[in-house]
């Protein structure tokens, strides 16, 4: 999903070991070592995993903050990779290849990692000294930790919507976060299932987004033969189509593979109630003309929360308490106001990123709530930190206007988005899987370069005889490969048998990217082929 860029941006940070900062010093001076600068980033996402290797030579005392946490359990320093998370869901990986353990990282970076939840903030003004409240636990007691920072981050994400507020929901539906509960839920599930003899499934899937559309999928693949067949699948949409801001091609093609796959789709429906074996649905296909419809399940899924439409999300309730315990400043929906560098506009120091915030770009509406934005800014939210410590103009981040998008079909195929025409087939499936592998791998300590203070910045003594990641490769066309001519390449963009090799449509798509000439070339061809 375009995520790769921005990970490998960030760690090459600490592949690089940067050198010395200028920091904040009475005289103007260089950081006066014999100060602890303290860097808090609360809440382990994706993006702030990346952030425990900011600069190693900056002298900084790293504490690390997981909100997600589960007392006693593995997961209480892990995190998942929401992007993999279906094809966990469709048996297509294991519940370890989709988990990010935050612990062996810190540790390998030198960082202080404390497993608690983010209850409050101290924040008089910027000069003051300033605090992150944490709820961890000590044994059978829960206590309250006080840790003082200088620079803080918040990515504490969002939340299903509406998964408290409608009655019966968070009773008898399964929702998609915690990510890690929701497949433990379905494994459960589908134990009960066999156990039972189960011989018919209703599943009813409440968000017409990209992870209600991949879970149905999901579902489809994991429980079709279980059930020999005899499994029903509804999706329930909001809006008036799904995804309705790609183009009318791309749109036919998501339609087409719904339809294949068997997956029904109510349009313009709002739930009501969730009782113990039926939904209640409110539709409204015309103006003034409601409808009520109830559905029976034997397995309700909430995926509200996580989808490419900035709607579906909501607000996570620390922002707001946030906002009454120090006057941050937040949205009427909840969001943490931050600047174009990612920067809270009423309390300097303060950064947020991912889909907790709301960017003010001189009047531009902010991104929507897709990680890809969130991990795109991730070297925008990193240089801004170790620009704030160092008392240095801060950089703005630009979002992109479109980005590569792809969704699981559950059975080793999936459909993509890009430029607005649709991609589906095997290769789209490798390469989405290509993508998701290649992005746990850089979580992996055992991969990671060994960091080793001295040397020249990216050198083998400072690396430890790797290689520094070049964030280039992501983006760049492969070397040496001939470029296909404009009609060969939207041809081989728009197959679909299982022949295709995922790489070179992959470097067509990133030539397409650097290239402004040669992408209208390519787009015109594939607008031909597809009319």
């Amino acid at each position: 999903m375009g995520r790769i860029a921005a990970i490998l941006a960030l760690l090459a940070l600490s592949a690089a070991a940067f050198q010395p900062l200028p920091g904040l010093h009475p005289q103007g001076g260089q950081i006066d070592t014999n100060i602890m600068r303290k860097i808090v980033l609360a809440e382990a996402s994706e993006l702030q995993v990346c952030g425990i290797r900011i600069d190693l030579r900056l002298q900084c005392h790293y504490q690390w903050v997981d909100r997600l946490t589960l007392p006693r359990c593995v997961l209480a320093s892990s995190r998942d990779s929401s992007g993999m998370v279906p094809g966990c869901v469709s048996n297509l990986y294991s519940l370890d290849q989709v988990q990010i353990d935050v612990a062996p990282l810190a540790e390998w970076a030198g960082d202080e990692f404390i497993c608690g939840t983010v209850i409050g903030m101290t924040y008089d003004n910027e000069d003051c000294d300033k605090y992150v409240t944490v709820e961890v636990t000590d044994g059978n007691a829960v206590i309250n930790k006080q840790v003082p920072f200088d620079v803080i981050s918040f990515d504490i994400g969002s939340t299903t919507r509406g998964f408290s507020s409608v009655p019966g929901a968070r009773k008898h539906a399964i929702s998609t976060r915690p990510i890690s509960e929701l497949v433990l839920r379905i494994q459960r599930e589908e134990e009960k299932m066999k156990s039972a003899g189960l011989k018919e499934g209703r599943v009813v899937v409440v968000g017409g987004g990209a992870a209600g559309i991949e879970l149905a999928l999901g579902l489809r693949a994991r429980w079709n033969d279980l059930l020999n067949g005899k499994l029903s699948i509804t999706l329930c949409d909001s809006g008036d189509e799904l995804m309705p801001a790609e183009s009318k091609a791309c749109r036919d093609a998501l339609n087409r593979v719904m339809l294949t796959y068997r997956i029904d789709v109510i349009h313009n429906a709002s739930v009501e109630k969730v009782g113990q074996t039926t939904v209640n649905i409110q539709t409204s296909e015309k103006i003034g003309v409601k409808n009520q419809i109830v559905l029976e399940y034997t397995h309700c899924i909430w995926a509200t929360g996580m989808c490419f439409i900035l709607a579906s999300a909501e607000r996570h309730q620390l922002a707001e308490d946030l906002n009454s315990q120090c006057g941050l400043e937040v949205t009427d929906r909840g969001w943490i106001v931050v600047n174009e560098y990612l920067e809270s506009i009423s309390h300097p120091g303060v950064f947020a990123a991912g889909d907790c915030n709301e960017i003010k770009l001189n009047g531009a509406k902010s991104p929507p709530k897709a990680g890809v934005y969130a991990v795109r800014s991730g070297p925008v939210l990193i240089e801004n930190i170790t620009r704030k410590l160092s008392g240095k103009k801060l950089t703005s981040f630009e979002p992109q206007s479109d980005f590569l998008k792809l969704l699981m079909c559950g059975d080793g195929k999936a459909l993509g988005f890009r430029f607005g025409i649709p991609l589906f087939g095997k290769w789209v499936w490798e390469l989405k899987d290509h993508i998701d592998v290649t992005f746990m791998n850089l979580f992996d300590v055992n991969l990671l370069p060994k960091l080793e203070i001295g040397g020249e910045r990216g050198s083998e003594t400072e690396t430890g005889g790797k290689k520094s990641y070049d964030t280039k490769q992501y983006d760049a066309y492969e070397a040496g490969e001939k470029r296909p001519s404009a009609s060969s390449a939207a041809a081989d963009l728009l197959r679909t048998d299982d022949d295709v090799d995922y790489l070179h449509n992959w470097n067509i798509i990133k030539e397409m990217v650097q290239d402004g000439d040669y992408r209208r070339d390519v787009l015109a061809e594939a607008r031909m082929k597809l009319a």
